[in-house]
């Protein structure tokens, strides 16, 4: 047996002339001798470590030694999502589902990712009663031969690919350097998937990265919205509840948009809640869209929670939002997400 460390979250093994049956055996005499070991602390305490173990077998699961690794490490991280402490054995459909996005546009992110162009985009947050900008929220882009690819381009594919954690880290720190240059001094929206969240290299890297900035904990917000859920929602509410004390802020992005958002509203400490776009949107000619607001509204002032609405895209709408009492504005009609930030005293975006 042959093994490596490749990253300072993950070791490699390869078994040669090994099938699925003896890497499996393997890997759960790996896990249980792992799940065995501990530190004393002073005090007699005793530290507990876990493993999460990923497969992949040549040819059975990929053909290549860079589609091999990356299906291993996507089963990994799949051990990690179902709650850690367990090997994640391939089946077929986990090679149906790993691959089918392995594509042009998939070999583009992991590219991106390792020779580092990932660009934060800012987008600008306004106090919709004293018409400054308070905040911004960071989006990441990807640059690719002179274009950009919105995020809604590869998250998904980064997300399924395992390494999100990776591309969060990187505009992360990017976007917190230009913060801190700029001499902002409100808040930071940053958004992050929760498949990345829950892993704990990642949440020690983001603290890391947000203490090396020089920026106050206070003023990062972490966006989580409902699309990106995760089967364990007990060790995200630790994780959450565990940056919460810590000082950081926390955003429910989308609210509205399903169920789900009022269970991490009852689950999780939130301090901004973001009204789902298409409620805003349409307000002003939909009695019900507008009764969804209100409702939203009265219910995080119930639970001081600061309102922040999103989709913006007239001044009509910003007046009403100022009548209805609703704190915050984000939308094209405030600002475009752009390389560089506005300044702080706001002027109506026309074009």
């Amino acid at each position: 047996v042959g093994a490596r460390v490749l990253r300072p979250d993950g070791v490699v093994a390869i078994l040669p002339e090994a099938n699925l049956e003896a890497v499996a055996l393997v890997a759960e005499r790996v896990r249980s001798a792992i799940a065995g070991m501990h530190v004393e602390l002073a005090g007699g305490q005793r530290l507990h470590g876990t493993g999460s173990i990923g497969l992949a077998v040549f040819p059975d699961h990929a053909e290549s030694a860079k589609d091999l690794f990356l299906f291993a490490d996507n089963m990994m991280y799949k051990a990690k999502a179902g709650g850690k402490a367990r090997v994640a054995i391939p089946t077929a459909d986990d090679v149906v589902e790993v691959f089918r996005d392995i594509t042009e546009k998939s070999a583009l992110v992991l590219d991106a990712i390792e020779e580092q162009r990932i660009i934060p985009y800012f987008q600008p947050i306004l106090d919709v009663a004293t018409k400054q900008v308070v905040a911004y929220e960071v989006l990441s882009r990807i640059e690719v031969g002179g274009d950009v690819m919105r995020a809604d381009e590869f998250v998904e594919i980064a997300e399924k690919m395992g390494v999100i954690h990776h591309l969060d880290a990187l505009v992360i720190e990017r976007a917190l350097t230009q913060m801190r240059e700029m001499g902002h001094d409100g808040y930071v929206f940053i958004n992050l998937s929760p498949r990345a969240l829950v892993l704990n290299e990642f949440a020690r890297n983001v603290r890391q990265i947000v203490a090396d900035s020089g920026i106050p904990r206070e003023r990062i917000v972490f966006e989580i919205t409902e699309r990106d859920t995760v089967k364990n929602l007990a060790l995200l509410e630790r994780f959450l509840n565990e940056l919460k004390l810590e000082g950081f802020k926390l955003a429910i992005d989308d609210f509205g948009s399903g169920f789900s958002s009022f269970h991490y509203l009852r689950r999780f400490p939130i301090d901004f809640l973001k009204i789902e776009g298409d409620f805003i949107a349409n307000m002003l000619t939909s009695p019900k869209d507008r009764a969804v607001v209100t409702s939203i509204k009265s219910l995080a002032q119930e639970m001081g929670i600061t309102i922040v609405a999103e989709y913006v895209e007239s001044q009509e709408v910003l007046d009403e939002l100022h009548v209805m009492g609703v704190h915050l504005a984000q939308g094209y009609y405030v600002g475009k997400p752009a390389r560089h930030v506005i300044d702080v005293d706001w002027t109506p975006l026309r074009s």
